[in-house]
């Protein structure tokens, strides 16, 4: 979907993506073979990811948070931005974030998933300010009403 009213996507595999993202990596994460061990926090953008990545991680790692902020990111990768290898060498134990579907997600019997769910209400007005903030989305000038058609059909 690319117009000057709407914000600019790409699509890959039925899914749809920020521009930013690159095609390989995320089929990579789509791939991803997920360890027994592997706990995943699962949210639609802008639902309360952040929150719950660090909840996790503090669980995971016993009240202790990382030293840095590369430490922070290196344990809590995004899966469909760095793709299965990053997530294969992360430090364990720690959670991994993804936006997609809950049926897309890699799925093994004994990996641990937490999926976090928000009112479409809410999170629509915290992605549309997010969107815009964004250059990468071609839509800082955009109107919350063109912003609500991309949104609506998900």
């Amino acid at each position: 979907m690319t117009s000057n009213n709407i914000p600019r996507y790409i699509r890959v595999e039925g899914l749809r993506f920020a521009e930013g993202f690159e095609p390989e990596t995320i089929r990579s994460a789509l791939n991803y073979q997920p360890r027994p061990y592997d706990v995943f926090v699962v949210t639609y953008p802008k639902c309360g990811t952040t929150w719950m990545m660090q909840i996790a991680l503090l669980i995971l790692h016993e009240g202790q948070l990382p030293e840095s902020t590369e430490e922070y990111f290196a344990c809590t990768p995004y899966l469909e931005m760095l793709g299965a290898e990053v997530v294969e060498k992360m430090p364990r134990p720690s959670p991994i974030r993804s936006h997609l579907p809950f049926d897309m997600i890699p799925y093994a019997k004994h990996a641990k998933y937490i999926y976090v769910a928000r009112n479409p209400k809410d999170c629509c007005i915290s992605l549309y300010h997010h969107t815009k903030m964004f250059p990468a989305y071609g839509f800082t000038n955009g109107s919350f009403d063109d912003f609500f058609k991309s949104f609506h059909p998900g």
